[in-house]
Protein backbone atom coordinates (compact mmCIF):
# COMPACT_ATOMS: atom_id res chain seq x y z
CA UNK A 1 0.00 0.00 0.00
CA UNK A 2 2.82 2.00 0.60
CA UNK A 3 4.49 1.48 -2.31
CA UNK A 4 1.52 2.42 -4.27
CA UNK A 5 0.96 5.53 -2.59
CA UNK A 6 4.62 6.31 -3.18
CA UNK A 7 4.05 5.50 -6.98
CA UNK A 8 0.85 7.60 -7.27
CA UNK A 9 2.56 10.29 -5.67
CA UNK A 10 5.79 10.14 -8.05
CA UNK A 11 3.04 9.91 -10.97
CA UNK A 12 1.19 12.96 -10.17
CA UNK A 13 4.24 14.83 -9.62
CA UNK A 14 5.78 14.18 -13.12
CA UNK A 15 1.86 15.08 -14.71
CA UNK A 16 2.40 19.00 -12.58
CA UNK A 17 5.76 18.97 -14.10
CA UNK A 18 4.72 18.50 -17.49
CA UNK A 19 1.09 20.52 -16.79
CA UNK A 20 3.11 23.47 -15.95
CA UNK A 21 4.27 23.71 -19.67
CA UNK A 22 1.34 24.42 -20.96
CA UNK A 23 -1.11 27.28 -21.79
CA UNK A 24 -3.42 28.72 -23.58
CA UNK A 25 -3.90 32.04 -24.82
CA UNK A 26 -6.65 34.62 -26.71
CA UNK A 27 -5.65 37.56 -28.91
CA UNK A 28 -6.44 40.44 -31.33
CA UNK A 29 -4.85 42.61 -34.19
CA UNK A 30 -4.88 42.80 -37.84
CA UNK A 31 -3.91 41.50 -41.33
CA UNK A 32 -3.07 43.26 -44.42
CA UNK A 33 -2.97 41.43 -48.02
CA UNK A 34 0.16 41.71 -50.45
CA UNK A 35 -0.08 40.10 -53.77
CA UNK A 36 -1.40 41.04 -56.98
CA UNK A 37 -4.04 43.60 -56.45
CA UNK A 38 -1.89 45.17 -53.64
CA UNK A 39 1.81 45.36 -53.71
CA UNK A 40 4.11 47.31 -52.26
CA UNK A 41 8.45 47.83 -52.02
CA UNK A 42 9.27 48.78 -48.17
CA UNK A 43 5.89 50.11 -46.83
CA UNK A 44 1.62 49.77 -47.92
CA UNK A 45 0.59 53.43 -49.31
CA UNK A 46 -1.90 54.80 -47.25
CA UNK A 47 -4.91 53.41 -49.28
CA UNK A 48 -3.40 50.20 -49.07
CA UNK A 49 -3.13 50.32 -44.53
CA UNK A 50 -7.09 51.23 -45.33
CA UNK A 51 -7.73 47.47 -46.38
CA UNK A 52 -6.73 45.86 -42.86
CA UNK A 53 -8.49 43.55 -41.44
CA UNK A 54 -9.68 43.12 -38.18
CA UNK A 55 -8.10 39.21 -36.54
CA UNK A 56 -8.48 37.24 -34.25
CA UNK A 57 -7.03 34.08 -32.72
CA UNK A 58 -6.64 31.20 -30.16
CA UNK A 59 -3.50 29.00 -29.01
CA UNK A 60 -1.80 26.14 -27.48
CA UNK A 61 1.60 26.14 -26.33
CA UNK A 62 3.60 23.55 -24.55
CA UNK A 63 6.94 24.68 -23.69
CA UNK A 64 9.69 21.70 -23.16
CA UNK A 65 12.51 23.65 -22.57
CA UNK A 66 13.12 27.89 -22.03
CA UNK A 67 14.51 27.92 -25.19
CA UNK A 68 11.63 26.44 -27.73
CA UNK A 69 7.65 25.96 -27.66
CA UNK A 70 5.37 24.56 -30.12
CA UNK A 71 1.46 25.80 -30.33
CA UNK A 72 -1.16 25.40 -32.42
CA UNK A 73 -2.98 28.63 -33.50
CA UNK A 74 -6.58 29.46 -35.06
CA UNK A 75 -6.70 32.57 -36.93
CA UNK A 76 -10.09 34.29 -37.99
CA UNK A 77 -9.96 37.43 -40.19
CA UNK A 78 -10.32 38.63 -44.12
CA UNK A 79 -8.12 39.93 -46.43
CA UNK A 80 -9.21 42.68 -49.11
CA UNK A 81 -7.35 44.14 -52.24
CA UNK A 82 -8.02 46.98 -54.93
CA UNK A 83 -5.74 47.20 -58.09
CA UNK A 84 -6.54 51.04 -57.96
CA UNK A 85 -4.80 51.45 -54.61
CA UNK A 86 -1.48 50.11 -55.99
CA UNK A 87 0.91 53.02 -56.44
CA UNK A 88 2.03 51.71 -59.63
CA UNK A 89 -1.12 49.64 -61.02
CA UNK A 90 -1.21 47.43 -64.19
CA UNK A 91 -3.51 47.47 -66.61
CA UNK A 92 -4.65 44.43 -65.67
CA UNK A 93 -5.59 44.63 -61.89
CA UNK A 94 -5.99 48.24 -61.67
CA UNK A 95 -9.87 47.96 -61.90
CA UNK A 96 -10.07 44.64 -60.24
CA UNK A 97 -10.86 44.58 -56.34
CA UNK A 98 -11.97 41.33 -54.03
CA UNK A 99 -12.83 40.47 -50.48
CA UNK A 100 -12.16 37.15 -48.54
CA UNK A 101 -12.51 35.61 -45.08
CA UNK A 102 -9.68 33.70 -44.36
CA UNK A 103 -9.41 31.16 -41.90
CA UNK A 104 -5.47 29.73 -40.59
CA UNK A 105 -4.75 26.83 -38.19
CA UNK A 106 -1.17 26.51 -37.96
CA UNK A 107 1.49 24.59 -36.50
CA UNK A 108 4.71 27.01 -35.07
CA UNK A 109 7.91 26.74 -33.60
CA UNK A 110 9.46 29.82 -31.27
CA UNK A 111 12.88 30.21 -30.21
CA UNK A 112 13.26 32.19 -27.54
CA UNK A 113 16.31 33.85 -27.56
CA UNK A 114 16.34 34.67 -23.50
CA UNK A 115 15.15 31.80 -20.63
CA UNK A 116 11.33 31.77 -20.55
CA UNK A 117 9.93 29.68 -17.70
CA UNK A 118 7.58 30.21 -14.87
CA UNK A 119 9.19 31.40 -11.73
CA UNK A 120 7.93 32.90 -8.41
CA UNK A 121 10.63 35.54 -8.15
CA UNK A 122 11.91 36.85 -11.80
CA UNK A 123 9.31 38.27 -14.45
CA UNK A 124 10.69 36.59 -17.26
CA UNK A 125 10.49 38.18 -21.00
CA UNK A 126 12.32 37.15 -23.98
CA UNK A 127 12.18 38.20 -27.69
CA UNK A 128 11.66 35.74 -30.42
CA UNK A 129 11.11 34.26 -33.74
CA UNK A 130 8.77 31.59 -35.12
CA UNK A 131 7.83 29.61 -37.97
CA UNK A 132 6.07 27.20 -38.98
CA UNK A 133 3.38 25.20 -41.53
CA UNK A 134 -0.28 26.35 -42.13
CA UNK A 135 -3.34 25.72 -43.64
CA UNK A 136 -5.75 28.26 -45.20
CA UNK A 137 -9.13 28.30 -45.89
CA UNK A 138 -10.58 31.58 -48.09
CA UNK A 139 -13.31 32.27 -50.42
CA UNK A 140 -12.42 35.09 -52.40
CA UNK A 141 -15.28 37.47 -53.91
CA UNK A 142 -15.27 40.46 -55.55
CA UNK A 143 -17.84 43.13 -56.52
CA UNK A 144 -20.47 42.48 -59.51
CA UNK A 145 -20.04 44.32 -62.20
CA UNK A 146 -17.09 44.50 -65.06
CA UNK A 147 -14.73 44.76 -62.07
CA UNK A 148 -15.31 41.30 -61.11
CA UNK A 149 -11.98 38.90 -60.54
CA UNK A 150 -13.47 36.55 -62.93
CA UNK A 151 -14.49 33.06 -61.61
CA UNK A 152 -13.57 33.35 -57.95
CA UNK A 153 -13.89 29.69 -55.96
CA UNK A 154 -13.83 28.78 -52.28
CA UNK A 155 -10.48 26.65 -51.39
CA UNK A 156 -8.20 25.34 -49.06
CA UNK A 157 -4.25 25.82 -49.37
CA UNK A 158 -0.94 25.60 -47.66
CA UNK A 159 0.67 28.40 -46.27
CA UNK A 160 4.23 28.78 -44.71
CA UNK A 161 3.70 31.54 -41.42
CA UNK A 162 7.04 33.37 -39.94
CA UNK A 163 8.13 36.23 -38.03
CA UNK A 164 9.00 37.67 -34.70
CA UNK A 165 7.74 38.85 -31.36
CA UNK A 166 7.94 39.57 -27.63
CA UNK A 167 6.52 37.38 -24.79
CA UNK A 168 6.65 38.48 -20.95
CA UNK A 169 5.34 36.58 -17.93
CA UNK A 170 2.72 39.07 -15.78
CA UNK A 171 2.55 37.13 -13.16
CA UNK A 172 2.35 33.77 -11.83
CA UNK A 173 -0.24 32.64 -14.52
CA UNK A 174 -0.56 35.48 -16.83
CA UNK A 175 1.67 36.55 -19.91
CA UNK A 176 1.42 38.93 -22.68
CA UNK A 177 2.71 38.50 -25.99
CA UNK A 178 3.12 40.35 -29.04
CA UNK A 179 3.95 39.34 -32.45
CA UNK A 180 4.44 40.23 -36.15
CA UNK A 181 4.83 38.11 -39.40
CA UNK A 182 3.59 36.59 -42.56
CA UNK A 183 1.62 34.07 -44.19
CA UNK A 184 3.44 33.23 -47.43
CA UNK A 185 0.72 30.86 -48.82
CA UNK A 186 0.95 28.20 -51.55
CA UNK A 187 -0.80 29.73 -54.14
CA UNK A 188 -1.34 32.35 -56.94
CA UNK A 189 -5.34 32.61 -56.43
CA UNK A 190 -5.77 34.00 -53.11
CA UNK A 191 -7.01 37.24 -54.64
CA UNK A 192 -9.17 35.21 -56.38
CA UNK A 193 -7.17 35.72 -59.75
CA UNK A 194 -3.61 34.54 -60.75
CA UNK A 195 -0.31 36.61 -61.16
CA UNK A 196 0.33 38.12 -64.90
CA UNK A 197 0.60 35.67 -67.16
CA UNK A 198 0.75 32.89 -64.75
CA UNK A 199 -2.38 29.63 -64.61
CA UNK A 200 -4.67 29.80 -61.38
CA UNK A 201 -3.24 27.31 -59.03
CA UNK A 202 -4.25 26.26 -55.60
CA UNK A 203 -0.94 24.59 -54.89
CA UNK A 204 1.96 25.98 -56.16
CA UNK A 205 5.83 27.59 -55.73
CA UNK A 206 5.41 30.56 -58.47
CA UNK A 207 4.40 34.31 -57.62
CA UNK A 208 2.40 33.29 -54.56
CA UNK A 209 0.18 35.98 -52.43
CA UNK A 210 0.52 36.37 -48.60
CA UNK A 211 -0.84 38.01 -46.26
CA UNK A 212 0.73 39.98 -42.87
CA UNK A 213 -0.62 39.62 -39.44
CA UNK A 214 0.10 41.71 -36.10
CA UNK A 215 -1.86 40.81 -33.12
CA UNK A 216 -1.31 41.17 -29.02
CA UNK A 217 -2.48 38.03 -27.25
CA UNK A 218 -2.99 37.56 -23.33
CA UNK A 219 -1.55 33.86 -22.52
CA UNK A 220 -2.56 31.76 -19.07
CA UNK A 221 -0.59 28.93 -17.80
CA UNK A 222 -2.76 25.98 -16.86
CA UNK A 223 -0.91 24.78 -13.58
CA UNK A 224 1.41 26.83 -11.88
CA UNK A 225 3.95 24.64 -10.79
CA UNK A 226 7.19 25.60 -10.70
CA UNK A 227 9.84 23.47 -11.69
CA UNK A 228 13.52 23.21 -11.54
CA UNK A 229 15.14 24.71 -14.63
CA UNK A 230 16.01 22.09 -17.49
Amino acid sequence: MRKLIVFLGLLFLVFSVQAQRWSMSAGAGGTIYKGDLSDWHLLPAFSQWKTTNTAINFQLRYQPKQAFAYRAKLTFTGIDGDGANDPKPTVSYSTKSFSSPLIELAGLVDYNFKDYQANRNIRNWTPFVYGGLGFLFVSPESPMGPNAVPNPQTFFTWAIPFGVGVKAALSDRLGLQWEFGTSKSLTNILDGMPAWGDQPKTITLNKTDQYLHSSVSITYSLISVYCPRD
